[in-house]
């Protein structure tokens, strides 16, 4: 016979989810599931500039071209911070893994790393314009007079841009390609979604239908 104390009452149905608050997932509270994972995801996809105002960035508008570029620049941030919590969402010891669990776990990472490296080809044509190369000049020279006889030279220096004809470079051709690489973004982002599900599919197929399997590949 089994018996069962309070606390292990209690214990179980958190687990089972009974009684538990929602669990709210933003900029203040991690996501520790892979579902919740999902969920930040797509609210992150959700704060991507819209198609329109992507279509309208013009080198004629400086002001609407970085501020386009800060709001993508910190979606990816946070994107590629967010696909680091997957390791710590669906951990076990490797030896304990059935071999198809594995496997899958293989085909997420790998997909993991596909996303990350189509997301910085994005974010490090931003960086070119947003964190340009810099020179530090003289700008001013002061002479001023201590003592009798004696003077002090102040110096003033301001940053400039190490190479005007790059930045503008750089400008033109993320106007030129701003839809494509949004659309890239969207993707990748759509795409590492349905990769979470279809590993979810695989580790529940592997519980509960060995012989079932699902495609990983895209």
């Amino acid at each position: 016979m089994t018996t069962m104390t309070k606390k292990g009452e209690r214990r179980e149905r958190e687990d089972d989810g009974i009684d538990a608050p929602p669990v709210v997932i933003d900029d203040n509270n991690p996501p520790l599931k892979l579902l919740h994972i999902q969920q930040r995801i797509r609210q992150l996809l959700a704060r991507l500039p819209s198609k329109e105002d992507t279509a309208s960035l013009t080198v004629a508008d400086i002001p609407a071209l970085e501020e386009w570029c800060k709001s993508v620049h910190a979606i990816l941030r946070n994107y590629n911070l967010v696909l680091n919590f997957v390791a710590i969402a669906n951990y076990a010891w490797e030896p304990d893994r059935p071999g198809h669990t594995g496997q899958s776990l293989g085909a997420l990472r790998s997909q993991i790393a596909i996303s990350t490296a189509q997301t910085a080809i994005v974010s490090g044509h931003i960086g070119r314009i947003l964190t340009p190369g810099l020179d530090r000049q003289i700008s001013k020279k002061r002479i001023v007079e201590i003592k009798e006889g004696e003077r002090e030279e102040i110096y003033v220096y301001e940053h400039i841009v190490a190479d005007p004809e790059m930045l503008q470079l750089s400008r033109v051709q993320l106007c030129e390609e701003a839809i494509y690489k949004r659309q890239l973004c969207v993707s990748s982002m759509e795409q590492m979604c349905l990769c979470i599900d279809d590993y979810q599919k695989a580790e529940a197929g592997t519980v509960g239908a060995p012989g079932e399997r699902f495609s990983m590949a895209y």
